[in-house]
């Protein structure tokens, strides 16, 4: 198959493109990527600018793995949040279903709901919406609590966040659980194991909801 990543360059979807990479049954692994950037060995640059993604042109995928994501403080401001989150999760949604994919993978967020009366969540909800209306044969959303892992920059409130939830690990459990950190190369394993079995329709998984065999 042939694969594409967007955001490959962060905590989830480096691990991601590490998994895919050697991975026999993908022929080809691509990596939508802002600037010049180390890959794992096997995996092709595709530079391109995000605002223009409409313009670009992609065939003969298979299958499509969202990695994108920010938070409000480091894009800025609320709008600029909005444009990395919304704006280039849909237009890399619509360039994949342009190039033939029918799987389409991402990583939103717990707590993800178009009815959300905050930005983030709301803002992760109306992504998730987007890209479950373009036909894909099949969708999947995985939703992950606090990430572990070691990201290039840093991010004191996810850390602070992190470090709490880690204290209250040990209640976090029934419908509790899904609130608990979840390991970024857990996630990655999720969505490379879900984009070989994936159902038809869309999926959604919480953290809690990740099968045994990603862990």
């Amino acid at each position: 198959m042939h694969a594409i990543v967007a955001g490959g360059t962060g905590l989830v979807g480096s691990a991601l493109l590490q998994l895919l990479s050697t991975d026999a049954r993908y022929r080809r692994v691509s990596a939508l990527v802002r600037r010049e950037v180390t890959l794992p060995p096997g995996v092709t640059a595709q530079p391109v600018d995000f605002d223009h993604l409409d313009y670009l042109t992609l065939t003969d995928v298979d299958v499509a793995f969202c990695c994108l994501g920010t938070t409000r403080k480091d894009a800025g401001s609320a709008a600029a949040f909005r444009r990395v989150d919304l704006d280039y999760v849909s237009a890399f949604a619509r360039l994949a279903r342009r190039a033939g994919a029918k799987r389409f993978l991402m990583v939103s967020s717990i707590g993800a709901s178009t009815r959300s009366p905050f930005l983030y969540p709301r803002t992760k909800g109306e992504s998730e919406a987007a890209v479950a209306a373009l036909g894909f044969t099949s969708v999947v959303i995985l939703r992950p609590s606090f990430l572990v892992g070691v990201r290039a920059r840093g991010r004191s409130g996810e850390t602070a966040a992190l470090h709490i939830s880690e204290w209250i690990r040990p209640v976090l459990i029934g419908p509790l659980a899904k609130y608990a950190p979840i390991e970024a190369v857990v996630v990655a394993r999720a969505l490379a194991n879900a984009a070989l079995d994936a159902r038809e329709g869309v999926t959604i998984m919480e953290s809690d909801r990740i099968p045994a065999a990603a862990r």
